[in-house]
């Protein structure tokens, strides 16, 4: 272990000590490339003031008409005391040197042609076609020294043509040390550095190679490229020595990983101990988990099995061969798929897969899973600080077959209430049509016989008329309180058919598109006599042109349900619907002088069978079903029925539904439609 431990140190004292030396190197040849960048800098800012002073001169040959006077002279003269880097400014009309500056013994520059030396004449060349400077170099100059020679093509203007008139070249040769010291980086100085300073011509490849020397690329250099008087350049430079094998922290590192090697030995100890008590502790939690009563399973955060106790296994016996440690949950998922009680296919199979994983990856409230004929578990899942998932399996058999007991002793009951509804009906509705005939006793056939046949003896007495109108009147009155109650009853009973087909999801709806307008009408119509009997007004006013999508039927009672229970809790006064559109919406505001609702009963109104406690509710009965149904129905319309009411300040029933707006051309989205009831004191 020991030697594992040294060589392991040893390694990675290695790693440490080349990454210093790369980190070092690295830094070493930043620094040589922005000392190459400043000296591009300068070699641009230097030749930049070369071209100035060629412009000068042909500013002074324009005016001149191309004669070499005394004012070239004294601007040469003032340039190259400002920048003693220019070694000797050549004058070439017509290609042939007249004139070089500074003027001394050495002759031998006048009366060059540069058509005769092939060397010059090529740059010569390259400044005359592209009529712009060129540098050229380097060149080697007089004293072993080496240079750059700025050619500037002259074209002086004609004033009989419109074309300029070649001219000659002006020659400003630069010395190339000037060029190439710095405060930091002289990379003049063979002794430093090797450095090399090339044009890149259009083919890409560096065509001149030049600098301190014959140099050696041996060693990979550090390489710039630049701009220049429209050219690319490129410099390459690198200590003439090569390029630093270690760092100065070298030794540093070396004795630094010695002492690590001692210090990891300790905590290599230290780290055996941790492990075996951390084995103790693993094996503390497989025995305490196989010990618990419940199925439990856990994951890893990149949900790989990783625990799972026998209790679990016993669940799924069927597939605990295939649970193995270090399977993914979703391999699992599609086991546990394969071997449902109910054999799904393929599309039910994936859809199933898919919601398991959703369950597992954002656990939330338990859940119920079959994995047996006659076995239920009971899933809970939580995710760890760390991402791990834990699942505990409970069984609860028993109860579930409780509950379905209890759901289908709920079926019967509901279906119970059902059939007795559709029994009660028919002789509800037989008893309201013949009350209904005794309601208007003077109008039947009988007390129109009885009359002729009373009348057929004489003029009947006083006593006799008004004794059979007292008897007519008294069958009307018991008839129509027979027919009022039989109705009450058939009220009550539909609306018993209706929860129930509500409760077991039966009700189906019949959409249409329905203008909103004569729908309210003909409740208001049909309502009207319902308030006449309590003395109360029952007005509407209403938008002609809203419509909304949704079963006529149905709305209606809806509409009746509210209106209705206006009218209920109105003992005087008038109730008015109003219908009107806002801002996308319908809304409908039925205003009554009721006395409200308190606001601690809000939340009752919608609940089945309960009814708002006072005189009122006792006087006015029922069974508490109409604003639920409502609501239910409101619901299977998309839309919601809310309340808000206080005791002297009036009721609002507030019901949204999906708008017919863009329905009929389908050219846009659904949006609301919005019905609210106001009961206002």
């Amino acid at each position: 272990m020991a030697v594992i431990v040294i060589g392991g140190v040893s390694g990675i004292g290695y790693t440490i000590i080349k990454l210093d030396r790369d980190n070092h190197l690295a830094t070493v040849k930043r620094d040589v490339e922005n000392g190459l960048y400043a000296t591009a800098e300068q070699v641009q800012l230097r030749f930049f003031e070369t071209v100035l002073i060629a412009k000068k001169i042909e500013n002074i040959l324009s005016t001149s008409g191309g004669a070499v006077d005394a004012k070239i002279v004294r601007a040469v003269e003032e340039f190259q005391k400002e920048a003693p880097a220019i070694v000797a400014v050549a004058l070439a009309p017509g290609l042939q040197v007249t004139h070089s500056f500074p003027q001394g013994d050495d002759k031998t520059a006048i009366g060059l042609k540069y058509w005769q030396v092939p060397e010059q004449m090529t740059s010569v060349a390259r400044a005359y076609r592209g009529q712009s400077a060129v540098v050229d170099g380097p060149v080697p100059l007089l004293g072993g020294k080496a240079g750059y020679i700025l050619r500037y093509p002259v074209f002086l203007p004609r004033s009989d043509r419109d074309l300029d008139r070649f001219w000659g070249i002006i020659s400003i040769v630069v010395e190339a040390d000037s060029l190439l010291s710095a405060e930091r980086h002289d990379f003049g100085d063979a002794s430093k550095y090797l450095f090399e300073l090339k044009e890149i011509p259009a083919s890409g490849l560096p065509a001149a190679s030049a600098g301190n020397g014959d140099i050696s690329w041996r060693f990979e250099p550090v390489v710039v490229e630049f701009s220049m008087l429209g050219n690319r350049w490129q410099a390459k430079a690198r200590p003439t020595d090569g390029w630093p094998s270690y760092s100065p922290q070298s030794s540093y590192l070396v004795g630094f990983s010695l002492f690590s090697a001692m210090v990891l030995l300790v905590v290599l100890l230290a780290y055996r101990r941790l492990a075996v008590k951390k084995d103790n502790a693993h094996a503390l939690l497989s025995e305490a988990v196989g010990c618990i009563s419940e199925g439990f399973i856990a994951f890893d955060d990149k949900e790989r099995l990783m625990i799972v106790n026998e209790k679990y296994l016993d669940y799924h016996s069927d597939i605990a061969d295939l649970v193995v440690p270090g399977m993914k949950m979703d391999e699992l998922a599609r086991i546990a798929a394969a071997h449902q009680p109910t054999p799904l296919d393929g599309e039910e199979k994936t859809a199933w897969i898919a919601s398991r994983m959703d369950k597992f990856r954002n656990p939330g409230e338990s859940f119920i899973q079959q994995v047996g004929e006659e076995l239920w578990l009971k899933v809970t899942e939580a995710k760890t600080p760390h991402g791990y998932t834990v699942g505990i399996w409970t069984d609860v058999s028993t109860e579930k077959h409780a509950q379905d007991a209890a759901e289908a002793a709920d079926r019967e009951k509901t279906d119970f209430l059902n059939n007795v509804s559709h029994e009660l009906r028919t002789p509800l509705t037989v008893i309201f049509g013949r009350a209904t005939f005794m309601r208007n006793s003077d109008r039947l056939p009988q007390s129109k016989q009885l009359a002729t046949v009373i009348a057929a003896d004489g003029t009947p007495s006083a006593e006799i008329s008004g004794a059979v109108k007292t008897y007519q009147d008294f069958i009307s009155e018991q008839g129509a309180g027979i027919a009022d109650s039989a109705q009450h009853m058939i009220r009550l009973v539909e609306d018993f058919l209706d929860w129930t087909k509500v409760a077991r999801g039966k009700l189906e709806l019949d959409m249409q598109l329905l203008k909103l307008d004569e729908l309210a009408f003909s409740v208001v119509e049909d309502l009207q006599p319902n308030a006449k009997a309590k003395g109360l007004k029952l007005t509407y006013s209403g938008d002609s042109t809203a419509e909304a999508i949704a079963d006529k039927v149905r709305l209606k009672q809806i509409l009746y349900n509210l209106i209705n229970n206006a009218i209920k809790f109105t003992d005087k006064g008038s109730i008015h619907l109003a219908m009107a559109k806002e801002d996308g919406h319908v809304v409908f505001n039925v205003t009554d002088t009721g006395h409200g609702i308190s606001e601690e009963n809000l939340e009752r109104v919608f609940q089945r069978f309960q009814q708002v406690d006072g005189s009122m509710s006792r006087k006015s009965g029922g069974l508490g079903l109409g604003l639920a149904i409502s609501e239910q129905l409101a619901a299977l319309h998309g839309g919601t029925l809310s309340l808000t009411s206080k005791i002297g300040h009036g009721s609002t029933f507030t019901l949204k539904m999906p708008s017919s707006e863009g329905v009929a051309d389908g050219t846009k989205s659904a949006g609301e439609t919005s019905i609210t009831i106001e009961n206002v004191a």
